[in-house]
């Protein structure tokens, strides 16, 4: 077993080797190799990665890939998928890959059989949307369903809104889906006036059935069906949660409960009954599909070694310009409109996974963690903030990801690979101009990833990918990127001050700031 001084010994090294590492320029490195490009290229099933553009060498890569066995990388992989409790701070195992594991597999926790427990509940998915989508599951006035609103927040929302987006064109036919998190009444407003009550199946999707942005949602939009003339609202309302009773307490049927367990967190969830409206939308198959090129991700990430291991050597990467670049920040551009929301989706999933401050044994940090994650679609965003990415002081490496292929009009698919490129070109070489205006330095760094077109199978394996990419993140800082224990709060805070809002009078222990404020409102809603 690897101790603390091995990893401090890899660390100086790596401090060393940066050191270096700051005269030499990623253009210099393709001169000087002209296989480059493919070297530090990998090939997967359904997706291409390029990581040649970063500003690493062979040597940085042996470094890194010793850091990741000081790490302990390839057991703690090991550990997930066997099930043990690695998610610390909660005392829980972590299976998200569960969730897309095959029929044959055996995995038991706590003495229970995961993996029959995942297909039973997967059964009753399939069950349940077939229903509805053969027209046999109707409303209160014996109309068809033809329309899903789902009632989340946070891993509850974004996942499945996310995949929903992305893969639109396989929407079922005549069929439409909404999603509501927000608890601001204009999010409510605007589905209420393009959806036919008659025809609207609500799906309330919240493991405690108690977080109250989804519960209050879920009780107004239960009141409109009940003004609108709903007399059987459990024909209208289904429920994910892990709280049976208060499902059952809110109106809905014990057999339109669908079970979501404690090992699954919530910006891991889509898997899991959570994607429900996910199956609604594109239909059990491709949800299958789906789940299916995840498992394909899981089989690569489990077995692969270290050096052609994707999410490992992101990681890395990340790793390497979080902690010697000093790198604050880092840029999803998808140049593929059906990928708009996604980085939205990797904000959630690497920010709340890893934006931590202690260590697994409790102890402050003395180094960064988690960069903020943001970003847009492409080629938009070349006209907002690339002028930044491109002349600006920030460090800001970059994940590129597009199609080889999409349908329409191959002169846009054309225009839209070759801006990818050209970007990519751009921020590797820099360009040299005697006007300091135009001088372009070059040596930013970005990662391409390709494939050749948007199907479930590939977004499932590409979320799959930044899910264990963030794990592994997660081990390199020696934190645990499966708590979330920073939203809190926020919340209970937000509880209390509701409390004065609605209230005659303002508790005296708050500060003259929320004092004031809560003041202003009062004033405004006399």
């Amino acid at each position: 077993m690897t101790s603390s001084n091995d990893k401090q010994s890899i660390r100086s090294q790596l401090s060393t080797h940066y050191s270096a590492m700051q005269n030499i320029h990623l253009r210099d490195l393709f001169m000087h190799d002209s296989q480059r490009g493919k070297a530090y290229s990998l090939q997967l099933p359904s997706l291409y990665i390029d990581y040649s553009k970063n500003i690493l060498t062979n040597e940085t890569l042996s470094l890194l890939f010793q850091y990741a066995t000081a790490s302990r990388i390839e057991e703690s992989i090991g550990e997930m998928f066997a099930g043990e409790k690695i998610n610390v701070t909660e005392d829980r195992a972590v299976l998200h890959t569960a969730l897309r594991s095959t029929v044959d597999q055996k995995l038991k926790v706590d003495n229970e059989d995961i993996i029959e427990k995942v297909h039973f509940e997967l059964n009753r998915i399939k069950k349940f949307v077939n229903t509805v989508h053969d027209k046999s599951y109707r409303g209160w006035t014996n109309k068809p369903i033809n329309t899903f609103v789902n009632i989340g927040i946070g891993g509850s929302d974004l996942g499945p809104k996310m995949v929903v987006d992305a893969l639109s064109e396989y929407q079922q036919i005549e069929t439409r889906t909404f999603f509501i998190s927000n608890i601001d009444y204009q999010a409510i407003e605007s589905i209420q006036r393009v959806i036919n009550p008659e025809t609207t199946l609500f799906i309330i999707s919240s493991k405690s059935f108690n977080t109250i942005e989804t519960r209050t949602n879920a009780e107004t939009l239960r009141t409109w069906m009940q003004q609108t003339g709903c007399d059987d609202l459990s024909k209208h309302f289904i429920a994910v949660s892990n709280n049976l009773d208060a499902a059952k307490e809110f109106g809905i049927n014990d057999e339109n409960v669908f079970e979501l367990w404690d090992w699954v967190g919530g910006r891991f969830s889509l898997w899991s009954s959570i994607g429900l409206p996910i199956a609604l939308s594109i239909g059990f198959d491709n949800f299958e599909t789906l789940l299916a090129g995840a498992h394909e991700m899981d089989e690569h990430f489990s077995k692969t070694p270290l050096e052609k291991n994707a999410p490992i050597i992101l990681a890395l990467i990340d790793y390497w310009y979080s902690n010697f670049f000093n790198a604050e920040t880092h840029a999803f551009i998808p140049y593929d409109e059906s990928l708009k929301l996604f980085p939205d989706y990797l904000s959630q999933l690497f920010m709340e996974s890893n934006g931590k401050s202690l260590d697994l044994n409790g102890h402050r940090l003395d180094y960064q963690t988690m960069p903020i994650v943001w970003g847009s679609t492409g080629t938009n965003s070349q006209h907002s903030f690339f002028q930044l990415l491109h002349q600006g002081t920030h460090f800001v490496p970059i994940d590129f990801l597009v199609p080889l292929s999409k349908h329409g009009d191959k002169k846009h698919q054309a225009q839209l690979l070759a801006n990818c490129i050209a970007q990519s070109q751009a921020l590797m070489q820099g360009g040299n101009n005697p006007d300091p205006n135009k001088y372009f330095s070059g040596n930013k760094p970005s990662t391409t990833i390709l494939y050749s077109e948007l199907t479930p199978k590939t977004l499932g394996s590409l979320i799959a990918m930044y899910e264990h990419r963030t794990f592994v993140q997660g081990l390199l800082w020696n934190i645990n990127p499966f708590d979330q224990y920073g939203v809190e709060l926020g919340k209970k805070l937000a509880a209390d001050i509701y409390k004065n809002l609605e209230g005659t009078e303002i508790t005296e222990e708050l500060d003259s700031s929320t004092q004031n404020l809560i003041n202003l409102y009062k004033q405004s809603n006399p």
